[in-house]
C-alpha cells in the first residue's frame, strides 16, 4: 500500500512540475491591436477585402459600411454620399505559436475615406502608427484614393 501511495505522489508531483505558466507568451496579439481612440472609426464596419504584399511585408484590410458594400457588389458604381471606407495596414511578423505562419505585427497606418457629397468631395484622413499621429500632408494622395475606391469585394465560399 505504501508503494502505491509513493508512486501516486511522485506521478502527481511530476505532473505539477511539468505544467508551465506561459505568462510571458500572450495569446492576444496586442501589437496589432487598434488604438483605443480609433476603435470607434471601425465599429460597425464589415471587412470588404484583404491584401498581402510580400515585397513590403505588409498585410491590409479594407472595411466599409453597408452603403460601400452595396456599391462594390454592384461592380463599383461611382461613390455616393454616406459611404465610409477604412484601410488598415500592418507589418507582417512570424507567429510565435505556429511554425511558418505569418500574422499582422506593428500597425503602420489607418486611412479613412468618407464621401461627403459624392466622388467630388471625399474626406480623407491618414493616421500613422500606434501613436495615431494624423498625417497632415495629404496632398498627392489622389492615386491612393483611386486605388482603394477600385477595390473589389472578396469572394467567400
Amino acid at each position: 500500500m505504501k508503494t502505491i501511495t509513493y508512486f501516486t505522489a511522485i506521478i502527481t508531483l511530476l505532473f505539477l512540475f511539468a505544467c508551465s505558466d506561459k505568462e510571458n507568451q500572450t495569446s492576444l496579439n496586442n501589437e496589432a491591436s487598434l488604438p483605443y481612440a480609433l476603435l470607434n472609426k471601425v465599429s460597425g464596419l464589415k471587412v470588404i477585402n484583404s491584401s498581402i504584399n510580400n515585397k513590403t511585408h505588409t498585410t491590409a484590410l479594407l472595411y466599409g459600411n453597408q452603403q460601400a458594400i452595396q456599391r462594390i457588389k454592384a461592380n463599383g458604381s461611382p461613390i455616393e454620399k454616406g459611404e465610409k471606407l477604412v484601410w488598415i495596414t500592418w507589418h507582417q511578423k512570424s507567429d510565435p505559436n505556429w511554425i511558418g505562419a505569418i500574422i499582422p505585427g506593428k500597425l503602420i497606418s489607418i486611412e479613412i475615406f468618407e464621401a461627403v457629397s459624392g466622388k467630388a468631395n471625399i474626406s480623407y484622413q491618414k493616421f500613422d502608427g500606434n501613436a495615431i499621429q494624423i498625417k497632415k500632408d495629404t496632398l498627392g494622395n489622389h492615386n491612393r484614393i483611386e486605388m482603394i475606391l477600385k477595390q473589389k469585394m472578396a469572394i467567400l465560399p
